[in-house]
């Protein structure tokens, strides 16, 4: 027993010159040479059926470079977040097409205003066409209706007395007349008529359609 205490007693008093050594830097991997050079002597200094006390691990720390652990980025974090930017751009793009579809709408619908607009005042345009025309028309009707009375009372006028009458008549009145007169009855006529006039009644026959017998 007194054998087994001072084989205790120097294996603690190694071991503690060991520990002062390394920290001074004297022996290198001390806990290797102590182990494999003291292992039977601390088998020995152990009773039977004591478990052997297992030596801590020292923690190391190499100087000049960071025991701090790099971030791992999270990866479900990082695609919520491409999915929120990607998410803003939709919404964005969503946006921007929706006012150039309200653009595009106001613009149709002042187009269709304009053009109701455009169809309305060409139809008052031709009712307008219409009126004119059938006012013409009545007009025309009553000046031939005119002109044919008169030529009849020119026919009923010797040519003598006719013919100074047409004279003083404006072109195209005598030309009217003598439109709606009988050929016989408007060539008596010429006799009585200056040269001048009768080239500018003929002209005025030429211009209107030329002569039309009855």
């Amino acid at each position: 027993m007194k054998k087994i205490v001072i084989a205790i007693q120097i294996v603690v008093l190694i071991l503690a010159v060991v520990k002062i050594a390394s920290v001074f830097g004297v022996l290198q991997k001390a806990d290797d040479w102590t182990s494999a050079a003291f292992g039977p002597v601390q088998a020995l200094a152990q009773p039977a059926g004591v478990p052997v006390a297992e030596k801590p691990v020292k923690e190391v720390t190499i100087e000049g470079l960071s025991t701090t652990p790099p971030v791992v980025r999270d990866a479900m974090e990082d695609t919520l977040s491409k999915q929120r930017d990607l998410a803003g751009a939709l919404a964005a793009q969503r946006a921007e097409l929706d006012l150039r579809e309200n653009a595009v709408r106001t613009e149709e619908q002042r187009l269709l205003a304009l053009r109701k607009e455009i169809v309305e005042k060409i139809d008052l345009l031709k009712s307008l066409e219409e009126k004119i025309a059938v006012s013409l028309d009545a007009g025309r009707e009553q000046e031939i209706k005119r002109y044919k009375d008169m030529a009849k009372v020119y026919e009923a006028t010797p040519p003598a007395k006719a013919g100074p009458m047409m004279e003083k008549l404006d072109t195209k009145t005598a030309a009217g007349i003598t439109i709606n007169m009988k050929r016989e009855n408007a060539g008596a006529l010429w006799a009585f008529i200056s040269p001048q006039k009768a080239v500018e009644i003929t002209r005025e026959i030429t211009r209107a359609g030329g002569y039309k017998d009855n």
